[in-house]
């Protein structure tokens, strides 16, 4: 049924099918199929939509996603075990990485379970309101001038190693790239919360395209073959399920200057995983969908005849798609044959031989069971091969005849198939000899050829890496067989190959590519060019001095760091599950400080801080207290032995004027405080809605007046207490009401303006920065209005002596700001300092009015009114 026709998916509760049903109807199928010496055709009229698929990692249950992750970690020791009792040789990183087995989706458990708690699942649908509310803020508020978001980093990113890391510079996850078709300097990439970006100068310098989008998860990119103005977008974060859900295809006419949504409503929010551009009639294209922000609605393929302005639904098999590729032409009958994988209990391969107008099922040889990752690919040279790979069952397979049948090809080189369900990508090229060259990107990249059989072409765990680990995407130089781009967790990488000498030479093109995801960042008390922050799979990136050349130190996931407020040579850096460095001369040399938790429950990404009344104690936090001191260079672990929360702490803050008031807050929702350095607590969260605590800000001078940002959905999420000493606490929502109200969504970090403590707050959440120059009454959106794209934030600090306010984003690096965000004398914020200003404080004389009390005395008088009246024409 046509899209434009209103189609839609049936609003059917969640189904689930029985396994061993599914398994028995599948086999029962093939075998027809078999007997009939046929195919299976498949088309939206001959099967019922299912609605539900069946499918591992158990993404939509975080309980089912922990057991499978306690699973996968058994069958990790398993594997690694086995290739020891074999005499294997494994260098350290190869061993570290088999040892850590789904060490990515612990860090995704770890990201979704604040976000979901206390229920099961996140709430993505949330995030769809939120943004929309975000934007609409944006509509009452843009100021014309004012101060504006910079970018500060990470460039030019030097790896801590090169074993994982590569030999050039990193930046950030890439899981999409592609060639412009014209011009050979132009290539594209999509991050997965960075949007797209464009090179004119074969990657030396990158643009954002994309800032101003609703959301900046991109999946793929397709270009038209003749039009290179012509892109096409899959959006949504497909490869690693942060975030599930989509705008559709985003589709560009000039070049990525300006975008068009297609199909987002059609596909129901599901992620575009591919896209196929039909190289004769360009206005056909092709795409699949997989994950989504509902767990009762799988993946379908869908076609467009008119370059993506309408959509038909062309298969009724759901399942989570992840793949589509094309044949080369047959030069007799014209035929392009389109294939397409997705993921399920069974898993899926269907062909189509009409341009995707209809497909038929093929009896694929992967395993009868679930299938989490597979990749399709086909041959430039042989019309009729195709090559198929899934990572369940450690094999690639080749097909000579449009995958009637398949010949394993054995790899004899494991790049990865464990984690699969995270890194896989399959493209095939050619040695201009008429010969196959396949690319196999999984944790490594691997390559097969006739001449040089299967080998590691990336050398990850080794120290001649020439690439970051984790291969999400690659595209073949369409004017040149032996050269592709690599997208990885690292960023992006120009490959060639010489098939006479097959020599693999690589080029990274990540020095000004600012796509960083950044798990929480400090900065430097007096220098605004000395920052560091926490970088999910590349260490932590710091700047000491030069905004334009940053190191990577310790290595793994970066996570919190800190730096000693009065001596800032000693710094702390971690790792994932609280790994602490520390240095004494900023880096020149580092120990392990990190204590023995013992049986501590400890966040993936957990808290560390220095306490800012009494700076040589370090706090760091898993379900109890540990604090190191600098001058005995030692630690008190379980301050108190009291534990502070019944899941993982996510919140450690001392008070600024009180060094023996200290804060915690868990990801269960339990607040604890103590009076006396941690001797005894008392827990003061009664009130709060039961969401995570993911930040706390304590007033300035009053140790006792402090707020909080909240996770999740559902509630509010931002409060104030101002006496923590009170029995019982009272806590008051900040988070205003309506258009001017906080936007629903959670919330990772929040401070108050030192200069203004009671008014001016700062929040930064999984849409966006927004601030209160009212004490939280009403609320603005910092994010475009101000020039920080449209990504989520995770750390908001004012570094009062360098007068920026810093945002650390999971997306698009690090960013600050000048202080104040409005002019003197604004006091309707809009950027200008002009008569209606002065109206407000006329209007309000003598009252006691917090937007006409420009001075915050308490009074509008006439020194607010000189306020206005000596800063008259500002930002205007």
């Amino acid at each position: 049924m046509n899209a434009s026709l209103g189609w839609a998916y049936p609003a059917s509760p969640t189904l689930v099918y029985n396994r061993f049903a599914m398994r028995c109807a599948w086999f029962i199928g093939m075998l027809i199929g078999l007997s009939l010496g046929i195919a299976q055709e498949v088309t939206t009229e001959s099967q019922p939509y299912e609605p539900t698929v069946v499918v591992e990692p158990p993404y939509y249950s975080l309980k089912q996603l922990k057991q499978w992750i306690d699973q996968e970690k058994k069958r990790a020791q398993e594997r690694l075990a086995a290739l020891e009792q074999n005499s294997a040789s494994l260098d350290p990183a190869h061993r570290h990485k088999l040892k850590d087995g789904p060490e990515y989706l612990e860090a995704l458990w770890d990201y979704l379970y604040v976000r979901a708690y206390p229920n099961d699942s996140v709430d993505w649908v949330a995030y769809l309101r939120a943004a929309e509310q975000r934007d609409l803020m944006a509509g009452a508020f843009f100021p014309a001038s004012g101060a504006r978001w910079e970018f500060v980093g990470p460039r030019n990113t030097s790896p801590p190693h090169r074993a994982n890391f590569g030999a050039s510079a990193v930046s950030g996850r890439v899981n999409a790239v592609a060639y412009d078709p014209v011009n050979s300097n132009v290539y594209y990439i999509g991050a997965p919360q960075g949007g797209v970006w464009k090179t004119t100068d074969g990657g030396a310098t990158w643009t954002p395209l994309t800032d101003h989008w609703q959301f900046l998860q991109v999946a793929c990119i397709a270009i038209h073959p003749t039009n290179p103005n012509i892109i096409y977008v899959g959006t949504g974060d497909f490869q690693g399920w942060m975030r599930p859900f989509s705008q559709g295809v985003m589709r560009s006419t000039d070049g990525g200057q300006t975008w068009q949504s297609l199909g987002a409503a059609q596909f129901n929010n599901l992620c575009v995983s591919d896209i196929l551009i039909d190289p004769e009639n360009p206005n056909i294209i092709t795409v699949c969908t997989g994950w989504g922000p509902y767990q009762s609605i799988a993946g379908s393929l869908w076609r467009s005849t008119d370059g993506g302005d309408t959509w038909t639904r062309v298969s009724s098999v759901s399942a989570i798609w992840s793949d589509l590729a094309m044949s080369a032409r047959n030069p007799t009958t014209g035929v392009r044959y389109y294939y397409a994988v997705g993921h399920g209990t069974p898993g899926r391969l269907l062909r189509s031989s009409d341009r995707g107008q209809t497909w038929t099922a093929l009896n694929a040889p992967f395993s009868v069971g679930n299938q989490s990752s597979l990749r399709v690919a086909t041959s430039p040279n042989n019309p009729n091969r195709v090559y198929l790979m899934s990572g369940v069952d450690s094999q690639v397979w080749v097909s000579n005849d449009a995958g009637v049948t398949w010949t394993a090809m054995n790899p004899r080189v494991d790049g990865g198939f464990y984690q699969a369900w995270y890194d896989a990508t399959m493209h095939i090229s050619h040695d201009g000899a008429g010969n196959d060259v396949l690319y196999l990107g999984l944790v490594d990249l691997v390559q097969w050829t006739p001449n040089y059989g299967w080998r590691s072409i990336g050398r990850a765990f080794t120290n001649q890496a020439i690439i970051h680990v984790d291969i999400h995407s690659m595209a073949i130089n369409p004017r040149n067989p032996n050269e592709l781009l690599i997208g990885c967790d690292g960023g992006v990488y120009r490959l060639t190959y010489t098939p006479n000498t097959g020599a693999v030479n690589s080029t990274g093109l990540n020095a000004t590519l600012g796509i960083t995801q950044i798990y929480w960042a400090a900065f430097h008390p007096t220098d605004a060019n000395r920052l560091m922050g926490g970088a999910q799979d590349n260490a932590t990136p710091r700047a000491n001095g030069n905004l334009n050349s940053w190191q990577c130190l310790v290595g793994g996931d970066g996570a919190y760091c800190a730096y000693n407020p009065n001596n800032p040579n000693i710094q702390y850096a971690s790792s994932q599950y609280l790994s602490i460095r520390r240095t004494t001369n900023n880096w020149s040399t580092f120990q392990d400080i990190t204590p023995n938790y013992g049986s501590d429950r400890v966040a993936f990404i957990a808290p560390l801080t220095t306490h800012p009344a009494q700076p040589n104690w370090m706090l760091a936090g898993t379900n109890y207290l540990y604090i190191w001191n600098e001058s005995t260079g030692a630690w008190t672990n379980r301050v108190g032995g009291q534990s502070l929360t019944n899941g993982r702490l996510r919140a450690i803050a001392g008070a600024p004027s009180n060094a023996n008031v200290i804060y915690t807050g868990g990801d269960d929702g339990q607040i604890w405080m103590t009076t006396n350095g941690g001797s005894t607590w008392r827990q003061i969260n009664a009130g709060l809605p039961n969401r995570a605590v993911m930040d706390i800000a304590v007033h300035p001078t009053n140790p006792y007046k402090v707020y909080v940002a909240l996770g999740g959905t559902g509630t509010p999420h931002v409060y104030r207490c101002d006496n923590t000493l009170a029995n019982p606490v009272q806590w008051v929502n900040l988070s205003g009401s309506g258009i001017t109200g906080l936007p629903d969504v959670h919330t990772n970090t929040i401070c108050v303006d030192p200069t203004s403590p009671d008014t001016v707050l700062y929040v930064g959440n999984d849409v966006g920065f927004f601030y209160s120059l009212d004490g939280g009454a009403t609320w603005r959106n910092g994010t475009q209005p101000l020039g920080l794209p449209n990504v989520q934030v995770n750390t908001v600090r004012v570094v009062p002596a360098t007068g920026y306010l810093m945002a650390a984003t999971y997306g698009r690096g690090i960013w600050r700001i000048r202080l104040p965000l409005t002019p003197t004398g604004d006091a309707n914020g809009d950027g200008c300092v002009d008569d209606s200003d002065l109206l407000i404080v006329l209007f309000n004389f003598g009252a006691n009015n917090a937007q006409a009390d420009l001075n915050r005395d308490g009074v509008v008088d006439d020194s607010d009114l000189l306020l206005v009246l000596f800063h008259f024409g500002s930002g205007c």
